[in-house]
């Protein structure tokens, strides 16, 4: 019996991990899938608004923002997967403080096309120790269930959806101060890193301090109160981003990557399982993210930031096939996540005519090598539309958003809607060109207008 495995994470940047080319942060266990994977270094998140239309479960390629009808084929994927005799189960994590954000909430209605679904909750925080994550009661949970998974005799998707790097990335001491030294040895003293850790310690400290009262770890004051302002003072105020110092940018994403590689090291546990079940079963494994990090994981730019830069389109796909020989291969093809569920059904055996979803069949293009046309990406925040070629990356401020500032009139400069960078030289969208390529703009404008 056939056994496919997708593990996605809410929020994931590609540009954090070793397999896509990050340097210094340890993820040994992603990069080892990498190696035994098809890996597209071109794939990205379209739908970034408040009202995500979900493109897992869809299969819709243009955003929401851009229709005002709904999708006929919406549960085209779930749908399918039943009639075929596919078993699906969802197995999903929540931050027992938190609570499912509202991310999860607007998915809630797609969970429920699953034939079976657990919620497992865990806690972050500093003092929280490392076995009560989320992410590690989530992976503990699905390798209970493995064994069981396994033994079924009808095909099955297991779906194991893991918040990611949440919105506070506060992992377990050990984790949160892995990389330390990499802002310590910037050049800038201990005692001065101290001395600007120490502003505003008193408005965070009893929110963050007040954890998991039976935590095996302690933090050295100085550390402690370097982390507590970065954090809560970084992640919750971001528009206070552009007038970061560099070691204060540097030091975010310290306490980001830590989490990271907290998710890695739990990964790699279930990882080690299902590669011993791949030797002698079919096993098909996707890894991906639903959406990238913030704009503070990337460079200082000279334009508005629209919520639709690299660092948080970005994300990564890693498709593992115990069928197939194309192990360790890359792929530059644009691929974007409404591909996922086209994927999972071809892979369930749905002939290609009868798959109704606008996604690309990305098993076929592994197996096959077949030249199939790289689509055009459209993509939606809040603040704008976006559409991604091979070529070029074009931006637009939505109609909807009356200016970049409240002080301005309300008729802004056209040169403020519009942004343009050239592909894939410019990986991190820093050279601005809509002024110079004046064609290109125009014959892009036409094609988002097409779909607006």
């Amino acid at each position: 019996m056939k056994k496919a495995f997708v593990v996605s994470f809410e929020q994931l940047p590609a540009c954090m991990l070793g397999c896509y080319g990050h340097q210094w942060i340890e993820t040994p266990n992603f990069d080892r899938l990498a190696s035994l994977s098809v890996v597209f270094d071109q794939h990205f998140a379209n739908d970034l608004s408040a009202q995500n239309s979900c493109p897992w479960w869809t299969g819709q390629t243009i955003p929401s923002a851009f229709e005002t009808q709904a999708n006929e084929n919406a549960a085209a994927l779930f749908r399918h997967l039943k009639k075929q005799g596919v078993q699906s189960t969802l197995l999903l994590e929540s931050d027992s403080e938190a609570g499912r954000n509202a991310g999860t909430r607007a998915q809630e209605t797609w969970f429920e096309q699953f034939d079976q679904v657990e919620t497992v909750t865990g806690q972050n925080g500093f003092k929280v120790s490392e076995a009560n994550t989320p992410i590690a009661q989530l992976m503990e949970a699905a390798l209970k269930r493995l064994p069981e998974w396994m033994e079924r005799s009808e095909d099955q998707l297991i779906w194991i959806r893991s918040e990611g790097v949440p919105l506070l990335p506060l992992a377990p001491e050990f984790f949160s101060t892995l990389y330390l030294d990499e802002v310590l040895d910037q050049g800038d003293s201990d005692d001065e890193l101290e001395a600007q850790a120490s502003e505003g310690l008193d408005q965070f400290d009893a929110d963050l301090v007040d954890a998991d009262e039976s935590s095996e770890v302690d933090l050295d004051a100085e550390d402690w109160q370097e982390l507590v302002t970065v954090v809560a003072e970084l992640f919750i105020n971001p528009e206070e981003w552009s007038e970061l110092e560099e070691h204060e940018r540097q030091m975010a994403r310290v306490v980001y990557a830590g989490y990271v590689t907290l998710l890695d090291q739990w990964f790699g546990r279930l990882l080690d399982q299902l590669l011993e079940y791949a030797e002698s079963q079919s096993v098909l494994l996707i890894v991906t993210a639903a959406r990238g990090g913030t704009e503070l994981l990337g460079p200082v730019r000279q334009v508005e930031s629209w919520g639709l830069f690299e660092e948080t389109t970005h994300v990564p796909l890693l498709i593992f096939d115990s069928e197939n020989k194309e192990q360790g291969t890359r792929r530059q093809f644009l691929s974007q996540s409404a591909d996922i569920p086209v994927s999972l059904l071809s892979w369930s055996g749905i002939p290609q005519e009868k798959i109704t979803c606008a996604g690309t069949d990305l098993l076929t293009l592994i197996r096959d090598q077949t030249a199939i046309p790289e689509p055009v990406i459209y993509a939606a925040s809040d603040r704008a539309i976006a559409l991604r070629t091979d070529e070029f990356y074009y931006l637009r401020l939505r109609e909807n958003q009356e200016t970049l500032d409240s002080t301005e009139p309300p008729f802004l400069d056209e040169s403020l809607k519009i942004q343009l960078y050239q592909k894939p030289s410019d990986r991190w969208d820093v050279y601005e060109l809509h002024s110079q390529l004046p064609e290109i703009v125009a014959q892009l404008t036409a094609l988002l207008d097409e779909k607006e």
